[in-house]
């Protein structure tokens, strides 16, 4: 798994086989993770760190690149956490 994002009552898990929508909410599924080395970026993305590329900053706010291309945003909320691993 390289990223979790909730859509609707839904959620989008991105892996290295593609993209999946399962019925589940982000809060489960971040528990469901406990034990990979990942963070909640944002409220609506959980990204594992193995899967990020690239990580940037454009005017003011965190971008992260996944191994698939997909950008991920990285809230203010979220961003002292990533800063504080060495994520960005």
């Amino acid at each position: 798994v390289w990223a979790v994002e909730a859509e609707d009552h839904y959620l989008r898990l991105h892996t290295s086989k593609g993209q999946d929508l399962i019925l589940m909410r982000l809060a489960d599924a971040v528990a469901e993770l406990d034990g990979l080395e990942g963070l909640q970026v944002h409220r609506s993305w959980w990204v594992a760190r193995d899967a990020i590329v690239e990580a940037h900053r454009s005017d003011g706010r965190a971008t992260l690149t996944l191994k698939d291309g997909v950008q991920v945003p990285v809230s203010r909320t979220y961003a002292r956490a990533l800063r504080e691993r060495g994520w960005i």
